[in-house]
């Protein structure tokens, strides 16, 4: 019932629904400013040492995996916004 009352709170405020595409939009431009900067940083990195460059190796492997899945964070925010306002239309009338 938690998701109910926080989209009624959302009806209730129009402002609400902006601050919702802010977020997800500032929740995108942070995954991709990251993943940039990162390969930026990553490339310019030079290494001695034969341990260092396996870390670094493996580091970037694992870099890579995570960064695949970040889009999945924005799906399942998304569908977050989708579910709660599902289970809005289902109030009736003195409901939500």
């Amino acid at each position: 019932m938690k998701a109910n009352q926080a989209f009624k709170s959302l009806k209730q405020d129009s402002s609400g629904y902006t601050k919702i595409v802010g977020g997800l939009v500032a929740l995108l431009l942070t995954i991709i400013i990251g993943v940039l900067v990162f390969w930026e940083v990553n490339d310019s990195i030079t290494l001695d040492s034969a341990d260092a460059n396996e870390s670094r190796n493996e580091m970037t492997d694992m870099a890579s995996t995570v960064f695949s899945l970040l889009p999945l964070v924005a799906l399942v925010v998304v569908a977050s916004i989708i579910l709660a306002v599902v289970m809005g239309f289902g109030g009736g009338k003195g409901g939500i």
